[in-house]
Order: structure tokens, then sequence, then C-alpha cells
């Protein structure tokens, strides 16, 4: 494959990356006004909302798989197109099985287009490289979920003050609009888009004996947990911040929204800088570094007592994590030979996506519980706000995979003197 189509294959992944990201993050809001606005009970709404989550993490461990056999073109632009249709007739849905069913299907989508996607992006540029495009493809998810909501908003407002429609046939909107995007995405992938047969692809095909044994390897056990861990502690946090929020500072919407748009402005300054660093450095140095101050900063707003507080802990969490993801998603796919690399990119992300079915469920407990307590920590007399405890398990399990990112780098520097 000339270089010329991986450069090619590279951008125009980003692309389509990027105009599906801004419907992700449009629909992240208003699937759950939606299922509202039907008059759906609140345990359906949450039954609709972590659907997604189980089908995605189903299809990931599965689907990708197939792409390093069929090659992965094919199955993104399947994947992609099959979004684009679930993802539009989502806002003419108007029962609970309706929502229910294509919830199902477009998570089955999702799972399949992103591991596959990533991988194929993997397989278009040099490793030398690798880790600043992973920083160009994950600024692609912080943008769209800064311009998404905002967007959705626009074109909401677009259908009850314009078109004059009704507030429920408004929603047609905006769903159509993200059902559309997914059209482009697709449209451009079958144009622009190639499989790629890279250097290290002959190098680490199949034929090599040592496939089975690299899946196999401690780093895969590692990096399953890690995906789990990182998952829950995301899911048990995130759907109760904004219960946080509102219970401790009596924040309104609008307001808990501009701090998301805040947080997730400031992880786009740290994408790619951290991505590219890690192509000159150790990248589980940064890793475990990133890892550190994100567990620290879940840690710091369980324990703020002011607003500001917990805005700069929550950034810093953002930042951090920011930071580290495309450096360790450079390691991993530094790891996996290519022609296994669906399969074990697909499993990870089914990790994470696993983790963020648990932990939504996990931490709506714990917040119900200690939410209006006060917690005393360790010594008798400090005391935190109760609703902080999600935060605190958060940031703990945040340590834990500190410690599973200095065994990884602790066994490759041993590997490197073995050399």
């Amino acid at each position: 494959m000339a270089e010329n189509t991986s450069v090619r294959n590279a951008y125009m992944l980003l692309f389509a990356s990027q105009i599906v990201n801004i419907g992700f993050g449009l629909l992240a809001i208003f699937i759950t006004l939606l299922a509202d606005e039907i008059n759906l009970r609140p345990l359906e709404i949450g039954i609709v909302i972590s659907i997604f989550a189980v089908s995605r993490a189903i299809s990931a461990a599965i689907v990708p798989a197939i792409s390093d056999k069929t090659g992965r073109r094919g199955i993104l632009i399947g994947a992609l197109f099959v979004y684009a249709v679930s993802t539009t007739l989502l806002g003419f849905a108007r029962t609970f099985e309706t929502l229910l069913l294509l919830r199902i299907v477009e998570g089955a989508a999702a799972g399949t287009a992103f591991p596959t996607a990533e991988a194929l992006l993997v397989d278009s540029v040099s490793i030398e490289e690798r880790g600043a495009w992973m920083g160009k493809y994950f600024t692609t998810f912080s943008f769209g979920f800064i311009i998404g909501p905002a967007l959705g908003g626009v074109l909401f407002t677009f259908g009850t003050d314009f078109l004059k429609l009704a507030v429920l046939e408004a929603f047609i909107v905006p769903f159509i609009f993200t059902g559309f995007l997914g059209l482009i995405a697709t449209i451009f992938t079958i144009l622009f888009v190639d499989d790629v047969i890279t250097e290290e692809s002959v190098t680490m095909g199949t034929d090599n004996p040592s496939d089975q044994m690299v899946v196999n390897t401690p780093y895969m056990s590692s990096f399953l947990l890690v995906g789990v861990l990182s998952g829950f502690a995301i899911g048990l946090v995130i759907p109760i911040f904004t219960l946080y929020m509102t219970d401790v500072f009596a924040l309104d919407e609008g307001t808990i929204g501009f701090v998301f748009t805040i947080s997730g402005s400031a992880a786009l300054l740290v994408n790619y800088p951290a991505g590219r660093l890690s192509d000159k450095i150790n990248r589980m140095s940064i890793v475990i570094v990133g890892m550190v101050f994100a567990g620290l900063g879940f840690i710091g707003v369980a324990f703020s007592t002011s607003l500001i507080m917990v805005i700069i802990f929550f950034i810093f969490r953002q930042m951090a994590f920011q930071a580290y993801l495309p450096a360790y998603r450079a390691f991993q796919a530094d790891k996996i030979p290519p022609m296994i690399r669906g399969k074990v990119m697909g499993r990870i992300q089914s990790a994470f996506n696993a983790g963020l079915v648990l932990g939504p469920l996990l931490g709506a407990v714990i917040y119900e519980f200690y939410a209006h307590k006060s917690v005393w920590f360790f010594i008798k007399g400090f005391t935190f706000f109760g609703g902080g405890v999600p935060f605190l398990i958060a940031g703990i399990f945040g340590i834990v995979q500190v410690f599973i990112a200095i065994y990884i780098n602790k066994q490759e520097r041993e590997k490197s003197l073995q050399i």
C-alpha cells in the first residue's frame, strides 16, 4: 500500500471520526430528553441508556475480529451505515420497545465501528508517529462532546421556532441531522479509505507462530483489567456528577453543562501534544504519570469543600486522563500484531464498556445511600459530604491502574535489558 494512501486513510478516518463524534455528543443528552418526553418511567430510561453500552460491549468483543480476516474497510462501512440509519429512526421512536430495539442496534454498530476504525488508523500510520495520530484521534472525541450538545440545542430550537414543530416532533430534527452525519462518514469511507498492508503487517502476520502468544501475554490480561477499571470508574461518577453538583452547590443544568464544556475544552489542549510526546519518550512513563493525576483528580473532587475546588479538580482529572489515553492506546497498538489487531482492540474496548455498564448501577446505589450523610475518612473528625464517596472510590480504582501500569513498564524495561 502506497504511503500516500496510508496518509489519506489516516486523515479520512479522522474526518469520519470527527463528524460521528459530534453526533455522538449530541445523542448523549438528547436520547435522555426524548425518553423523558415520551413519558418513560425512570427505570425504563435507565434501561434505554444502559442497553446501548451492553450491546456495544458484546459487539466489540465479537465483530471487529472479523475485520482481521475480511478487511476492516467493509466492516467499518457497514457499521457506519447501520449507525446512521438506526440513529435517524430514533427520532421517530415513540414507545419504550422501539427505543430499546433501536438502541440495541445502534450500540452494536458503535461497538463495531470504533475499534475497527481505531485498528485501521493504527494500520495506516508508522509506529514512530502512532502516539501523535492517536492524540489527533482522541481529540475528535473531545471536540465532538463539546460541539454536539450545543449543536443539538440549536437544531431542536430550529425545529420548534423556525419549522413550528411541536416539542415531541422537534426531536426528529437533531436525530435526522445525526444520522446524516453518519451517512457522510459512510460515504467518505467508501470513497477515500482502503485496507492497508504495511511492512509491519508482513513481519507480524498470522504466519508468525508468536501471534497467539501475544494475545495470551500478561499484557493482555492487564489491558483487559485496566479497561474494566477505567470504564467502571468513569461510569461510577459521570452519571451522578449532575446530582452531586445540584445537591451540594445548587447549580442548574446550564451551569453544569458549562462545567463539562470547560473540562472538554481543556482536554483538547493535551490530546495531541501528549500523544506526540509519547513518540519521543517512553510511552508508559506518560501513562503512569497521567493515571496518578487522573486518580488524584477524582479523589480531590470527593474532598472538595467549594465549587471552585470541584471544578479545578474535575478539569484536572479530565486533562490527565486525556493526556495519557493516546500514549496508552499507542502502546497497546505497538504490542498487538496487525493481523489480530481488530480482535484484541475490540476485546479491550468491550472490557471498558462492561465497566461502563456496571459503574452507573453501583454509583447510583452508593450515592443514594451516602448523599445526605457526612462521612469520616480514616481519622474521625475529618469528614466530607457523603455524595463524594463514588468519586473517592473512582479515584482509588484509578490508583490501582497505576500499579498495573508500573508492572507493565517494569516488564518492558526488563525485556529491553535482555536485548
